[in-house]
This record gives structure tokens, C-alpha cells and sequence, in this order.
């Protein structure tokens, strides 16, 4: 390593340039060539029609992840395709890049479902179909890019009322503050105005970012069983208080159209999803801690 840097500083890239003949001469190259540049595709779309900046973050989080679990993977992988997968896998990947050039939205449900698409149909000329298991984690990744959001809450609202349940945590909240305030259905009213925590302020897209960021942080470090079920449960929790205590806030300030309209829709809002990312962050951190000192112990 230090001899080819060494040649490198001298100017001399002849080590280089053979090397570089020898990866491109590999047919995993091209693969891993074909899947960053349908990534690439899909993460510029998503940065020009998404007007979410927490919908662009996760995408390009989760990218990153698994192109770096496929990175870290590849020496156990392989590549044991067969005609008929390969052909499967080639018409998905036309597809994808049909349906990237021709969509106009992100909301699109066939544009929604690219990044599966595309990753499994990387996965299949790769390795076929008995190999594609070998790629469940970047696979399972791309399936979480998958979701039809807007459908999958409209679901959970119907049989648990998410915006009911924030607004009775926010109310108490200010109640226990010493605010006048008085609950009616999923309208908080107190002295300041009165709020209604429609859908958007319901808690589920902060939910469902953290349950993500916490499935990455447990494909990438090892972390045991239970462990993995409380930063499960922790990412839920957190981001419904963290979610509650915004919607309290936003009562209070109703009354000054400015500063609701920052913590509601502006940069006042990230800055509740910085506070329980780092919060979901740090208990991860320090829940993996034991698993790292307990495979030390092992070794």
C-alpha cells in the first residue's frame, strides 16, 4: 500500500493504470458502475421534485448505506447467473431507467418502486435467482424507498389514531406547563389560539424516518437481539415526544403568524428532527457499545 502511494507521489501511475485494466475487465465492475449510476439517477430526481428536505436526507442516507454494505459484502458474494435471470434483470433495469426519464413526481407509485426495481434486477444478473438472497441488506434498503407512504399512514390512521394520541401528549405537556388549554378531538385549544394536529403533524413521518435510520445502524454494526428491539422501540418513542413537544410549541406561538409559519413548515422544523436523530444516535451508540466489548470478550 505505501509503495503504490509512494509511486503515486513520484508521478509514476503505471501500476495504476493496470490495475485499472484488471477491475474493469470484471464483470462485478460494471455491475457495481450500473447500480451507482441508477442511484445517481434516482437521488438527482428525488433532490429536483421532492420539496421534503427530511425525504431527501433519508434517500440519500440510505443509498450511502447500502453501497457501502454492498462495498464491505463483495468479497462473499457470487456470481453464479443464468440466462433467464440475467434477462429478467436487464428488462427491469430498461424499465427503470424508462420510468426515471419519463416521471414528474416522486409521489408516482411505479417511480416509487425504481429502487427496488433497479437493485433487484442488479442482483439478478449478478447472481441469479437462488444468488439474489446474498443481497438482502441493500435489497431491503431499496425496499424501504419503496413505500407508498401517503397510503401506508392513511392505513395506520384508520386503526390507530396517531393525531389523537399527539395531541392528548401535547396537551398534557402544556397542562403540566401551567398553560390554560383543553382538548377537543385532535384541536388543542388554550389561551395562545387554538391548533389543530391535522395529518402532516401527526407523528408518522418522524416515526418511520427513525425505525429507518435505526434498521441502517443495525445492518452496518452488530448489535443483539434485544438491543435492536429497544432501538426499535426508543426510534417509536422518540420520535413521538420529540413530534408532541413541536405540536406544543406551535400552540403556544399560534397567535404570532411568523414564528408559527418557521417551526411549522421552516427550518424550525428540522431542527426537531436533528434533535431525535442525535438522540436516536446517541442511544444506539451506546447500546452497541456493550455488544462491541462483549465480541472482544469472545475473541
Amino acid at each position: 500500500m505505501l509503495k503504490n502511494l509512494d509511486r503515486l507521489w513520484q508521478g509514476d501511475f503505471s501500476e495504476m493504470q493496470s490495475s485499472f485494466q484488471k477491475v474493469t475487465q470484471k464483470l462485478e465492475f460494471w455491475l457495481l458502475t450500473t447500480w451507482c449510476s441508477l442511484i445517481a439517477i434516482n437521488v438527482t430526481l428525488v433532490v429536483r421534485l421532492a420539496e421534503d428536505v427530511d425525504e431527501i436526507a433519508i434517500q440519500i442516507l440510505t443509498w450511502s448505506v447500502a453501497i457501502f454494505l454492498a462495498m464491505r459484502d463483495r468479497r462473499q458474494y457470487k456470481f453464479t447467473a443464468n440466462p433467464t435471470a440475467i434477462a429478467t434483470g436487464s428488462l427491469l433495469v430498461i424499465w427503470v431507467l424508462i420510468k426515471s426519464l419519463l416521471t414528474r413526481r416522486t409521489t408516482d407509485i411505479l417511480f416509487i418502486l425504481t429502487p427496488l426495481m433497479g437493485t433487484v434486477g442488479i442482483a439478478l444478473i449478478a447472481s441469479g435467482w437462488q444468488g439474489i438472497k446474498q443481497y438482502w441488506r441493500p435489497i431491503l434498503l431499496a425496499a424501504t424507498l419503496g413505500i407508498p407512504i401517503t397510503f401506508l399512514f392513511a392505513a395506520i390512521e384508520k386503526v390507530v389514531p396517531v393525531n389523537v394520541f399527539t395531541a392528548q401528549f401535547a396537551n398534557a405537556v402544556l397542562w403540566y406547563g401551567g398553560a390554560k388549554v383543553s382538548q377537543n378531538g385532535i384541536t388543542i385549544i388554550s389561551q395562545f389560539g387554538a391548533v389543530e394536529v391535522a395529518r402532516g403533524c401527526a407523528g408518522l413521518p418522524p416515526i418511520l424516518m427513525l425505525l429507518r435510520i435505526t434498521m441502517m445502524f443495525v445492518l452496518v454494526f452488530p448489535v443483539r437481539q434485544i438491543h435492536m428491539w429497544i432501538m426499535f422501540f426508543a426510534a417509536a418513542a422518540i420520535a413521538f415526544i420529540i413530534n408532541s413537544m413541536r405540536v406544543a410549541l406551535l400552540v403556544v406561538i399560534s397567535a404570532d403568524n411568523g414564528a408559527f409559519k418557521y417551526w411549522h413548515d421552516g427550518d424550525g422544523s428540522q431542527i426537531f428532527s436533528v434533535i431525535a436523530v442525535s438522540l436516536l444516535l446517541w442511544l444506539c451508540n451506546w447500546l452497541s457499545q456493550d455488544d462491541d466489548d462483549d465480541e472482544l470478550e469472545e475473541a
